[in-house]
């Protein structure tokens, strides 16, 4: 499998476990598109180069985890803070050749982070869902 050419050295990290389930991930627009799948590596380069986890990007395994942030992220747009994410939750099925995914809970949630290989059309596979 090839990696976009942002991802750091060794990364996904071996523990990383084929994409094998239906991922939940919050986006700005319906349908989603290329924007919406912009890691915090490929954002904010000078601040998260070379970090492997932030090269990736967050899913949940469980939608009502993704639901709880939605409501964060609605209360913080609220208060004319900054959102780090939309506020629709898409899913998809991921397959194996849609990359790896690896438990990255917060909190005890059920976040992953999913990364996927060049030329995957991110896009084309989530729908959204609320």
């Amino acid at each position: 499998m090839n990696w976009p050419s942002f991802f750091p050295p060794k990364c996904p990290p071996s523990e990383a476990k084929d994409a094998s389930e239906e991922v939940f991930r919050l986006v700005y627009t319906a349908p989603p598109s290329v924007k919406d799948f912009e890691s915090y590596a490929e954002m904010r380069p000078k601040e998260f180069m070379g970090n492997c986890e932030a090269s990736g990007l967050s899913v949940f395994t469980a939608k009502s985890d993704a639901l709880r942030l939605v409501k964060r992220v609605q209360a913080l747009a609220k208060q004319g803070k900054p959102v780090p994410s939309g506020d629709l939750v898409a899913s998809a099925n991921l397959l194996p050749e849609a990359g790896k995914l690896m438990h990255t809970p917060r909190n005890g949630n059920s976040h992953h982070t999913w990364w996927a290989p060049d030329g995957f059309d991110h896009a084309a596979a989530f729908k959204v869902v609320t």
